[in-house]
Formats: C-alpha cells, structure tokens, sequence
C-alpha cells in the first residue's frame, strides 16, 4: 500500500516544498548521508524500542517490511477492537497519509497517545509531527485523548543498570496538538498537490534550509553560490539573508560603508586585496606567559543518549580518548596517547594515565580549551578520589586559538574561520602530513560515532584493529597540529 505523505515527509514538507519534492522524485540528487546522521538515525530507533519497556508486553505493528503497512494498519484496529491495552508501532491511515505512532495506550476508558523522541526537550517539530498523527487517528476513527511526547531526562543519572521510567520524561502536548488541527487538513492537500505536480517547486535558498534539519539537497540547491560568498562571512547570522534578498552575493560586493566586526573586517580586506595581519606583540605577550614543558592536549569523547556508566547523564560529553604531545625546552618532543577498550568504564584509567603524563607543572596547550577543561571538569566530579588533582590542571590550560580568534593572525586561506583545520590548512596548504582529508576519520563527529560503536562492541572483530588505528591517527593529528601552529606564532 503507497502512501503519498506519512509523517517524515510531512515534516519536511513543511520544512521546504522543494525538498518534499525531490525526496519523492529525485532520490538521486541527496548527498550522502553522514556516518553521524546515520548514527542519529539508528539512535532515535533504539531509544524508541527502549521506550517500550515502560509498558511492557505490548502488541507490535511494526511491518515486516517498511514499504508495506497494510498488515500493520489493518493489525492496530483488529487491537484496538480487541481491547488491547498496549500496542507498539500502531499504524493508522486516511485520506491518503500513513502514520504510526510509537506507543498506544488504553487505560481507564482513555486513549492515549505516545511519540517517543531522543531529544531531551519538545521541539516545534515535534508537536507538528504531533498534530499530523493526531488528524491521521480521527480520520480513521481512533481519535486520541490525550497526546505525551516522551523524551529523555537529561536530569537522570545512571547508577547501576538503567531504569527506564527515571531516563524518560512524559510531557503533555495536547492542548497544542489540538490547537493545530484545523491547519492539518489544508497543509496535506497543499504537499499533495506538490507531489502530483510535474515540475520542481520554484523555491529559492533561505533559513529554511537548516531548520529543522540540515537538508540532504543543499548542495544541489546551493550550486550557484560561488567561493568567498557572504554565507563564508563570520558571525552574519540572519543579515546574511538581508544582503541576498538585495542580489548581494559575493564577499567583495559587500557595501564598504556597513559595518563589520574585527574578524569579518579581517576576511573582507582579505578577499578584496588579499591583506593579511600578523600582530606580533599581541602575540608574544601572550606566548610569552606559557611555561615549558608544553603538554599539547586533546580529547576524543563519546556523548550517547542512553549513559553508559554510572554517574553519567544522558548526551554528557564523555573522555575516552586523548593524544598528547609533550615539548621541553630542549626542543624535545614526544608523544603518547589513550585510547579505551570496550567494556568496563575506562574513564578512570584514563584518569590515572593523564595525570601521570601531565605533570605538576607546564602549560596544557588546547586549541578551545573550554571543551577539555569542561572534560576534566566531569571527570572530576565523578571521581572524587582524584577532584583536587585533575581541578588542579584547569589553571594550567592556554588557549591555541585565541590569537586566531582574536584576529591577531589571519591569513586569507582561513576564510574567516579560526578553526585548527582552517587554520592549519591556511599556514601548511601543501604538507600531506597534516592534511585530515587524507585519514580514513578526518572530523571529530566521525570519530566520535566510531568512537561509540567501538565502545558498545558493535565493530567486527576482524575491522577493530584498523579502526583503533585510525582513531588513534585522527587524534593525534589533531596535538601535531597545534606544536606545528605554535612554532609558527613563536617564530
């Protein structure tokens, strides 16, 4: 049985018209997805099952294959019928739109309905996902009493094994999911009209195309914007859509007499007559108060849904992973790393070895310390035994970026950004050796999913070794990276 809307694409009709279109039509024109969006993906499913378990021994639609749901809507109302007090996956159809809801209860003479997220808040789009699935369950004759949106608690923390009813928080969304139905019916037939027309929906580039979702057609659509446009600008925000809507594209087209921050001034100068600033004293000084040995630092984390190990809360940023880079004064360098094994918590292990390769004394060098220092912060409070040592070790951080950030070095070939790939790449554009678009993982969010899948032993035994080394490669990489950065500032 086809459907020609269900909820997915609902959503992203609402989203962008355009995209509802070539998603139907032009499958073919998406980029590739992601190994992150798929880890998203795979992970708002298993949150989903998980739910179940707060109203166990349910009935499950679920269909057997997920281009078929006739079985499954036509299972729901045998089960409703029935007077089944739970049903999973309960599938319903009218008027040409397919929707299952992921959990139905029955209780008390009540009908109650539960759409289960993996976010820790309701969003907009939720309640509009919401609303659809309500209009589809009265279509069909089963109008819901009341609508909850589970999603988890990101108050919870996790000691020993997980108790589900604790990890999920109920949310009641009924009054805004009535309060949206009389749109339901005329924002349907608006993208199935979309969807029997012959031709791509007329639909410029705009705000949209990230909200609520980064769209997999952005690179088709965005094909005529050229390099060094306004959307590379630094910090525009929503001006950036201003300047388009007056046919301003390109950086060198901006108006000379608006006005810019520091950083965005930096970058048009440097696409208009390529300037560069190189502030020197602003750099010595702030080099000058860094102390040898220099421990050049960075973390690899994990931040899963469902905590891992006692003590740990839902989407917390989790060290299991660090490369360290150590120069003396001599000139010397060495290197050492860490890198967990599946299993047991191995943060405490990494805890022991950090403290030990770190010292008592010497700069901790971190390209955005905020994010290791926040690390080391966690870890802290989860081992009491070890908090006076590792907040002892905050005090001691600098701040790589700071002199990008602050505009104190700029090149043009940073574009704006003072990211250490951007950077990196403005200072060293032809050195292979530290190029991340030559590593088999060559962003943290990669590294972060397989970093996760490696933990939760769901990589082949016979890929693990390869993926321990290309972990360990990408990591560090990214401590080089700052020793080769800092030699540049110092010289």
């Amino acid at each position: 049985m086809k459907h020609p809307l269900s909820k997915s694409t609902f959503i992203s009709g609402l989203q962008c018209k355009k995209k509802l279109y070539l998603s139907k039509k032009h499958r073919d024109l998406a980029s590739p997805r992601t190994a992150a969006v798929e880890a998203i993906m795979k992970q708002g499913t298993s949150i989903g099952e998980l739910a179940q378990f707060v109203f166990p021994n349910g009935k499950d639609a679920t269909p057997e294959h997920y281009w078929d749901y006739a079985p499954s809507i036509a299972q729901t109302k045998t089960w409703i019928e029935a007077g089944e007090p739970t049903i999973y996956e309960a599938a319903f159809q009218a008027n040409g739109v397919m929707a299952a809801l992921d959990i139905l209860i029955h209780k008390n003479g009540e009908r109650i309905a539960l759409e289960v997220k993996s976010s820790t808040s309701v969003k907009e789009y939720h309640l509009n996902d919401a609303a659809l699935q309500c209009w589809v369950m009265e279509q069909a004759g089963f109008k819901p009493d009341r609508f909850f949106i589970m999603h988890l608690n990101n108050q919870y923390v996790r000691e020993g094994k997980i108790k589900v009813r604790k990890l999920f928080h109920w949310e009641e969304v009924t009054e805004e999911v009535l309060a949206r139905q009389k749109d339901i019916a005329d924002q349907v037939q608006e993208l199935k009209e979309v969807l029997q027309a012959t031709e791509v929906p007329k639909v410029d580039i705009g705000a949209h195309c990230s909200e609520p979702f980064a769209c997999e057609f952005a690179a088709h659509c965005w094909q005529h914007i050229p390099e060094n446009s306004i959307f590379d600008v630094s910090g525009l925000g929503k001006k950036v859509w201003n300047y388009y809507g007056q046919g301003v594209i390109a950086i060198k087209d901006l108006p000379e007499e608006d006005t810019f921050s520091t950083l965005q001034q930096l970058q048009i100068a440097g696409v208009k007559n390529g300037q560069k600033v190189i502030e020197k004293k602003e750099i010595e000084d702030f080099l000058g108060d860094w102390q040898f040995p220099l421990y050049f630092f960075d973390f690899e984390t994990i931040n899963p849904a469902l905590p891992p190990y006692d003590g740990c809360r839902p989407y917390e940023q989790l060290g299991v992973q660090y490369s360290l880079h150590v120069l003396k004064d001599d000139g010397s360098l060495m290197h050492s790393e860490f890198l967990a094994q599946a299993g047991e918590d191995p943060r405490k292990d990494l805890v022991e070895q950090m403290l030990q390769e770190l010292g008592n004394s010497g700069s901790i060098v971190a390209y955005n310390m905020g994010f290791e220092k926040r690390v080391i912060q966690s870890l802290a409070n989860t081992f009491p035994e070890y908090q006076k040592q590792l907040e002892a070790l905050l005090d001691r951080f600098v701040d790589l970026m700071i002199p990008f950030q602050k505009g104190w070095y700029y090149l043009p070939d940073m574009q704006g950004f003072y990211s250490i790939k951007a950077v990196l790449h403005a200072l060293f554009p032809k050195d292979k050796k530290l190029d991340y678009s030559v590593l088999s993982i060559g962003n943290g969010s990669d590294a972060s999913v397989y970093l996760q899948a490696m933990l939760e032993n769901r990589v082949q035994k016979e890929e693990l070794t390869d993926l321990r080394k290309e972990l360990l490669a990408y990591c560090k990489l990214d401590t080089l990276a700052m020793v080769k950065i800092w030699e540049v500032l110092r010289n």
